[in-house]
């Protein structure tokens, strides 16, 4: 609470907010308007902290505020892998499905048109408390793992403790500023380079974000990378102008007078610590724009983080579950990691088409409301993901580890088993994320802006519609167009080019709602593949059958009457 102080400090007020401990034998109540209170409170989810407030209808002025924090919450916090969303709320045993149904909510794969509502805005309220504390216990278990398995941390350690601590402070300092007015600013974590972001010397005198108002992951260093912060210490610079804005005492008798004044902080708004992109910016094309970032290049950062669940995965394989440990504990620490593999890789996919969309008004500094990311950016945004989600071996799991990923067989009151399938469905979440990211790769949105950045590009500077479906299909169909002896296609990859080919059948046969273009590409590319087809063969019996149906579904394709209105 008191960090806020540094902010009215700025804006001319010492010791503005004061905190004191209720006393057992005070004789007055929480609830009652006079007081601003910080509460603990017991609900059987226990997912969420949250800050509502009251307001005076007619001036706006903030009466009241009371901070609830579940003391559930807590509890959940010292188990440190603890799997949050549950594996049971969508079909057999797989708990990728059930964790990408929670991302939905929290807008990470959905489309920016599925919520329509005549208020867009008070949906989403909602939803974000509910977001905010599922995805919150999930991110404090990839960091507590982390500290596990990179640091050696004890569970009743130091380390832990003062982890558990940070992350409580950065959730209190949150809640605080909505009481104080501020709304989210999804820009907030952009505010240092990623080599600085575990620079002590950098993070303490100028702070981890930009804003505490953000959704704010534990930030990871990554491999052979000495740990920085995990969270910020500060409210950041964004914070201290907002409360600037809205606190800041004149000697102005009415609003006319003020405007000056307020004019003049405001026009501080093109520095880039003071970016802002709320709620309603953080649902479309801009990469900088994200709930549980980090860092003002997020293509770098993310590749980072992948690379720490990988090291992850392999240590969880090494070294768990220890002696008298269940292995259902083991198979929700790997989905744990999977789901932060699948956040950050959906991180990258937003650069390619993207577009950085900014606020200002005209005359406030040089940048238009849209600027395309370079074309560069989005060509390693594409490398990326060939190496981290469709190459032969963006997963390769020690069979060891996928035979010791049991489900849970604890029935009690507040947990359910699940009495499908017992073994960990590989195939199935692997490929599932390898169709998500082809498929948002290949959607009509994504193609039909890329389509429109060429327009808005000068000659050279956009990634142009045949860039985007050469680099997928050499790099998924590889063992085809530059095929190695003796020729061998894996399970996992024969999937994605399965999945690969469905989606071009899809726009070929106009069953896809995509740019005429890209129909006309789909169609070139299967013609390039059939060729190339006609002179591979394998004594591989998964391999030669899977390239004789492809060509023969391609032929079909190719020759196929298509109707249209």
């Amino acid at each position: 609470v008191l960090m806020w102080n540094q902010a009215f400090e700025k804006a001319g007020f010492e010791n503005a907010i004061q905190v004191q401990q209720m006393p057992d034998n005070a004789t007055w109540d929480p609830a009652d308007i006079r007081y601003n209170t910080i509460r603990w409170i017991n609900t059987v989810d226990g997912y969420f902290a949250m800050g509502p407030s009251r307001v005076n209808p007619l001036t706006g002025e903030i009466l009241n505020a009371t901070i609830l924090v579940d003391a559930s919450f807590i509890r959940k916090l010292k188990q440190e892998y603890r799997n949050i969303v549950e594996q049971q709320t969508s079909g057999p045993k797989s708990s990728l499905s059930a964790l990408i149904d929670g991302h939905n909510i929290c807008g990470l794969v959905k489309s920016p048109h599925a919520k329509q509502s005549n208020n867009r805005l008070a949906r989403m309220a909602g939803e974000y408390d509910v977001c905010y504390g599922i995805e919150l216990a999930n991110q404090f278990a990839v960091g507590s793992m982390a500290l596990t398995l990179f640091q050696n941390a004890a569970p009743n350690s130091d380390q832990v403790q003062n982890y558990i601590h940070d992350y409580l402070r950065l959730i209190i300092s949150h809640e605080v500023g909505h009481t104080l007015g501020l709304r989210h600013n999804f820009r907030g974590s952009t505010l240092l380079k990623p080599n600085e972001m575990n620079n002590t010397e950098i993070t303490h005198p100028k702070g981890l974000t930009t804003s505490v108002m953000d959704y704010l992951p534990p930030n990871l260093a990554p491999p052979g990378v000495k740990q920085g912060d995990y969270f910020p210490s500060k409210v950041g610079p964004y914070d201290d102008w907002a409360i600037k804005y809205g606190y800041m005492l004149t000697s102005a008798k009415n609003p006319m007078a003020e405007k000056g004044l307020l004019e003049e902080i405001a026009s501080q708004s093109t520095k880039p610590e003071l970016t802002y992109a709320p709620d309603e910016d953080s649902y479309d094309m801009d990469p900088t724009v994200n709930r549980w970032d980090n860092s003002g290049d997020v293509l770098v950062y993310s590749q980072w983080q992948l690379d720490n669940d990988r090291l992850m995965w392999d240590r969880l394989s090494k070294s768990y579950p220890i002696k008298g440990e269940s292995y259902s504990d083991l198979s929700e620490r790997f989905d744990t990691v999977f789901m932060h593999y699948l956040q950050n890789t959906h991180y990258i996919t937003k650069y390619i088409g993207g577009q950085i969309f900014s606020r200002n008004h005209a005359g406030d500094g040089k940048s238009m409301p849209f600027t395309p990311v370079p074309v560069e950016k989005q060509k390693l945004a594409l490398a990326a993901l060939q190496k981290y989600i469709f190459a032969t071996d963006a997963f390769s799991f020690a069979p060891e580890l996928l035979n010791k990923l049991a489900p849970s067989r604890w029935l009690h009151w507040g947990s359910n088993i699940p009495f499908e399938r017992l073994d960990y469905p590989v195939h199935d979440s692997i490929f599932l994320m390898q169709s998500l990211v082809l498929r948002d790769l290949l959607s009509a949105d994504r193609i039909t802006r890329l389509r429109d950045i060429e327009l808005k590009s000068q000659p050279g500077q956009a990634l142009t519609l045949p860039e985007l479906f050469d680099t997928l299909q050499n790099g998924i169909w590889s063992e085809v167009l530059q095929p190695h002896q003796p020729l061998k296609i894996t399970s996992l990859r024969r999937a994605v080019q399965r999945e690969y080919l469905n989606i071009l059948t899809g726009m070929v046969l106009r069953t896809e709602g995509v740019p005429e273009d890209a129909k006309t590409l789909a169609w070139y590319k299967l013609r390039q593949l059939e060729n190339k087809l006609k002179n591979v063969n394998s004594r591989d019996e998964y391999t030669q059958a899977h390239l004789l149906e492809t060509r023969d579904r391609i032929k079909k394709t190719l020759n196929a009457q298509v109707q249209s209105n």
